[in-house]
């Protein structure tokens, strides 16, 4: 007689294709959801702006860290990738209401050579993810509408990330 199997099981890397698709889907649906005319300046783009360099240098903490601990390369290549998308839609809520561009990447870099960090280990990507998450949940509380539903968005993704994907 064979042997009764789960009704549902789901693989790693199943579970690291729900996880990326639960990110996108909701970077999406934010993205579509923005209706918000509402401008912003001083401290509420401030917050933003630091949302938005968070995002940027997680993702390039967990690509440095994919070189280098090849067990976690494909989780950290999905917490590269998640980070970016929220970096993509970071920006584009600042551009929207203020009406230019965050393009920070550019700025980042300078003329003189500065030493370069070895590349985190697994234990600092997930407390970068974790501070991440504290962060913006914080600013999230301060919000409304669809800036509040995207940071308490990427709130839970760095959660995840960090607790579960991770793992």
């Amino acid at each position: 007689m064979p042997t009764p199997t789960a009704p549902f099981a789901l693989s790693r890397r199943g579970l690291f294709r729900l996880a990326g698709a639960a990110a996108l889907s909701a970077a999406t649906v934010s993205t579509v959801a923005a209706c918000s005319d509402e401008e912003i300046s001083g401290p509420e783009l401030d917050s933003l702006t630091a949302q938005l360099r968070a995002a940027r240098s997680d993702a390039a903490e967990a690509t440095a860290a994919s070189t280098v601990i090849p067990d976690y390369a494909a989780a950290l290549a999905i917490v590269a990738a998640q980070r970016t998308e929220h970096a993509v839609a970071l920006d584009t809520e600042i551009a929207r209401a203020t009406g230019a561009s965050t393009d920070t990447s550019s700025t980042a870099t300078t003329t003189t050579s500065a030493p370069t960090t070895p590349p985190p280990d697994i234990a600092a990507v997930r407390e970068m993810l974790t501070s991440s998450a504290g962060s913006a949940a914080t600013v999230a509380r301060n919000e409304s509408g669809y800036r509040a539903g995207l940071l308490g968005s990427i709130s839970a993704s760095c959660t995840v990330a960090a607790r579960v994907v991770l793992a």
